[in-house]
């Protein structure tokens, strides 16, 4: 805890807000708690008054949404002023409660965790959901790897958008949809009849036409997975709530010696229709109050089904009347960030507006580094890194920030290159991806054939390199037999087997097309192998293999599709010149180096691994968090905000994660800006100039 918190806490006061927050009378709280602004603590004291006032009488739920803010509070509530209500309350995720009402109603119950567990579950247990959709049942036959990814995917989406199977008709599907109109997620399921209609499955793009391929899937799948006691960790959540809604359809309620009298959600701006959903259940089936804590300015993460609007209209969707507390001290950050945050945020116009004061009288030192490419601006942070991590400062953290993950891969490069100890997150591994592979495979037989030699892996690189050409696979008998071919002309190079590869003329794609498409796979690929340089290399690789482009179909399967980093890797690359060689090592390097790193519940402090000095991840990441040093990059237009953010809400998103990631900086925040990106031309990105940074 920084020190000016610390004081006020340990002198036992809280300031005018906090008292006021602590001692309110009414039952149910909305705490609006910017970052700093010592929410936990004030949470902690709230449970510790409402128990005095009850005369010990009271039983607390205390609901955080990450195994860290959970292990906080209850670390917190160990202090001696805590005593009496810590008996009382229970601390913890909302999964983690979910999971032991499943467990009541299963024993025991089966979680798929993994994508392909939750893919097995779909092919295996769930087949007779999907067999009776005619559809599904035909997809299924034609996409059997894809597909499944897919539905189970959307199973988990629809349960966490607050879609109910055990009413299962057209009606509540159409009210559904109606609601997530109003909160501004319904692009997460626009998403899945995109990629249905890409599989072939839809006839067309119309809801009526999704809803009557996933409606009856849901209602299957989900009476199956209850059936079988085989569930995903969403149904830790869903299957609680049906649980709690039967029990208060029941009208058998919990007496007064076992019922919780206040409910504590935190982090309460992130909470889904899921959530919402079952913490209104328990809250009705209890008869208990409800105080929501949160911060609507750091609501971002609508990409996975979280709606700021119930922090922003509580009494609307929660149904009960609120009273707002804001906490107006920031004992955390420094003065200007202070400052900049919140000029910056109230250009936003569906918030709350707030009046923050720094506590700190100290500034953080702002840095803006400008240079005519994006290899000047990397020059630069690794020159910030190399003095940070040579300073040895104990427990000093330095993050480096992005709003894409592809503007990470040089630094993880450059790092490993100088064993510079560094952790990314385990979203951030666009190394260990399989498309991520093949690109590798790529360059090493580029590398090779620049040696000249014959080596007895040529016709297999060269299979390899033609089932990148296209966007999936070569099926097997054909693979076999275009392979059969090249051999039997024994090719001493890979020109050779080019040449060879040329002339062929059996079936590809199910289809034979008198050699075309041999001709275009051995045209592409001699644009690889004679690439002059690694850059150009690079480029042809980006330009011509459809393999490596993006696929946001297939990007919850291999993150390298969502967004492919060749405009970053292309520019990196050019000071390898032609060294080939050399910088497949340097990829390789760093590939190994991030191999065995935590994931994203692993927080600071459970892991050495996350205690290494420099940290390297997205804004969306650092949520949470504080760093010495925070390094936001390319803070340009068409990156913060993203270029694909056109509404008024999606750009008000996209200003909330800008306000996250400045925040987190505790002594310097600098910021880097390219005139060009590869060879497109920049400009500045809006919310430097509405923050006031330089």
């Amino acid at each position: 805890m920084p020190d000016a918190e610390a004081a006020l806490f340990s002198a036992g006061g809280l300031d005018a807000a906090q008292l006021a927050f602590v001692n309110a009378p009414e039952p149910d709280i909305r705490l609006l708690a910017p970052a700093g602004s010592g929410k936990t603590l004030s949470l902690l004291h709230r449970c510790a008054e409402l128990h005095r006032r009850r005369g010990g009488n009271a039983s607390f739920l205390v609901v955080s949404f990450t195994r860290a803010a959970r292990d906080e509070l209850r670390s917190r509530l160990s202090d001696p002023v805590f005593a009496g209500a810590a008996a009382h309350a229970d601390i913890v995720t909302l999964n983690g409660w979910g999971h032991r009402r499943l467990r009541a109603l299963a024993a025991p119950p089966r979680l798929h965790v993994s994508e392909f567990d939750r893919s097995t579950l779909v092919k295996t247990l769930l087949a007779p959901a999907y067999a009776a959709v005619p559809a599904l049942d035909k997809g299924m036959k034609d996409q059997p790897f894809k597909l499944p990814r897919l539905l189970a995917n959307l199973l988990d989406l629809m349960k966490t958008l607050g879609f109910d199977h055990e009413d299962g008709s057209r009606r509540m599907a159409d009210d559904r949809l109606d609601a997530l109109d109003q909160l501004g997620l319904l692009p997460l399921l626009e998403d899945y009849i995109a990629k249905f209609d890409d599989l072939g499955i839809l006839t067309d793009r119309r809801w009526e036409s999704f809803l009557e391929i996933a409606l009856p899937f849901f209602n299957a799948a989900c009476i199956q997975q209850y059936a079988t006691s085989s569930f995903t960790l969403e149904d830790q959540k869903y299957g609680a709530w049906l649980d709690q809604r039967r029990q208060l359809a029941s009208g058998v309620l919990p007496d007064e010696e076992t019922r919780i009298t206040d409910i504590f959600v935190d982090e309460f701006q992130d909470i889904n229709p899921l959530d919402l959903a079952l913490i209104l259940t328990v809250a009705e089936l209890n008869r208990s109050a409800v105080t929501i804590v949160g911060d609507d300015d750091q609501a971002i993460f609508e990409w996975r089904g979280a709606a700021p609007d119930f922090i922003l209209e509580p009494e609307r969707h929660l149904g009960r009347k609120f009273r707002t507390c804001i906490l107006e001290r920031n004992y955390r950050s420094p003065r200007n960030i202070v400052q900049k945050s919140a000029r910056l945020i109230s250009h936003n116009t569906r918030r709350v507006d707030k009046v923050v004061h720094p506590v700190s009288q100290v500034d953080a030192e702002t840095l803006m580094y400008r240079g005519e490419t994006f290899l000047d601006s990397v020059e630069n942070v690794l020159c910030e890194i190399r003095q940070f991590v040579g300073a040895e400062m104990p427990g000093a953290r330095m993050a480096l920030l992005s709003r894409k993950r592809a503007q990470l891969i040089p630094y993880q490069i450059l790092l490993a290159r100088e064993d510079i100890p560094f952790c990314a997150a385990e979203d951030l591994h666009l190394f260990l991806s399989g498309t991520f592979d093949r690109l590798l495979a790529a360059l090493r037989t580029r590398t090779l054939a620049g040696f000249g030699i014959a080596l007895p892996t040529i016709v297999e690189d060269v299979m390899g390199l033609c089932n990148s050409v296209q966007r999936y696979p070569l099926r097997k008998a054909e693979a076999d037999a275009m392979a059969r071919h090249l051999r039997a002309a024994r090719p001493k190079s890979y020109e050779e087997a080019i040449d060879r590869l040329e002339i062929y003329d059996g079936t590809i794609r199910g289809k034979k097309d008198e050699g075309k498409t041999a001709q275009d796979f051995a045209i592409r690929l001699r644009k690889l192998i004679h690439a002059p340089n690694v850059r150009a290399a690079i480029e042809a690789l980006s330009n011509l293999y459809a393999g490596f482009r993006q696929d946001h179909g297939r990007s919850a399967e291999d993150i390298f599709l969502a967004d492919p980093p060749f405009a970053y890797l292309a520019e990196f690359s050019a000071s390898y010149g032609d060294d080939f060689q050399g910088f497949v090592d340097d990829l390789e390097k760093a590939k190994d180096t991030l191999v065995r790193l935590p994931g994203s519940d692993a927080e600071d402090g459970t892991s050495e691994e996350w205690r290494k000095p420099v940290h390297l991840m997205t804004a969306l990441r650092a949520k949470g968090r504080e760093f010495d040093t925070v390094v936001m990059l390319d803070t340009v237009d068409g990156i913060w905000p993203l270029r694909s953010a056109r509404t008024e809400r999606a750009l008000e998103g996209e200003r909330r994660l800008f306000y996250v990631a400045m925040t987190r900086a505790r002594r310097r925040l600098i910021l880097t800006r390219s005139s060009r990106i590869g060879d497109a031309p920049t400009a500045p990105s809006p919310y430097l100039a509405e923050a006031g940074l330089p």
